[in-house]
């Protein structure tokens, strides 16, 4: 499990890529990020949105588009298919 701050300025955008059975968990604690995906050539399938209050966890595979709608601080948990610490 690898654990780091996440601080984004309000409108900043970041890619994240979640291979075949991996996680990634965003636990905000001040602020808001949208997170959404799509498949290739179609338009977004999902919008998502991280708060105080619901921290989201991605288990599916694909890249994601990560953006703050307010300034974020939070932290981002990862852990890696057969990794084990």
């Amino acid at each position: 499990m690898r654990l780091s701050v996440l601080a984004m300025a309000r409108g900043e955008h970041g890619v994240e890529e979640v291979a075949e059975g991996d996680v990634v968990a965003l636990v905000i604690v001040v602020g808001c990020v949208q997170v959404t995906r799509s498949r290739t050539g179609q338009p977004a399938s999902f919008s998502l949105h991280a708060t105080r209050t619901a921290p989201l966890f991605l288990v599916n595979p694909g890249r994601y588009v990560i953006v703050a709608e307010r300034n974020v601080l939070g932290f981002r948990g990862s852990r890696q298919k057969g990794v084990i610490v």
